[in-house]
């Protein structure tokens, strides 16, 4: 597995926790907890996109 493809098995994975994520979100009540996650996750998943960007230059 080459690098690039290691990377999309990573942004695939945190796509599939952020998945989890929202579908366990609930609508009331919003642990900070699961708030820090979501960044966390998003943040993750943007920096991996960048990451996948740079190598189709």
């Amino acid at each position: 597995m080459d690098a690039k493809e290691d990377l999309q098995t990573k942004l695939d994975h945190v796509e599939e926790k952020l998945a989890d994520l929202k579908a366990r979100w609930p609508y009331h009540s919003v642990q900070p907890k699961l708030v820090a996650e979501r960044e966390d996750l998003e943040e993750e998943r943007e920096q991996l996109l960048r990451m996948l960007k740079n190598y189709t230059k």
